[in-house]
């Protein structure tokens, strides 16, 4: 699984077995939101909570700026 965003870890691999329940699962537990059934593969999806640093001294990533033509990242930044 590959998260993309301002609050995932830089440079971190999880060695946490997920799956596209994981998803769901992060978003029952981050809202409260309860289980979606009695008998859904959320209940047993490995977390991804690891994969994220929510804290107010983590450190956010910045923008990643790709070349479109070639995929490699802009030296300068701009696009």
């Amino acid at each position: 699984m590959l998260v993309i965003s301002p609050y995932a870890k830089t440079n971190f691999v999880d060695h946490s077995i997920t799956d596209q329940s994981s998803i769901l699962r992060f978003i029952e537990d981050n809202w409260g939101l309860g289980r979606m059934g009695n008998q859904s593969f959320d209940i047993k999806a490995g977390p991804i909570i690891n994969m994220f640093d929510f804290s107010s001294s983590g450190h956010r990533a910045g923008n990643l700026l790709l070349n479109p033509t070639t995929g490699m990242q802009n030296a300068t930044g701009l696009k």
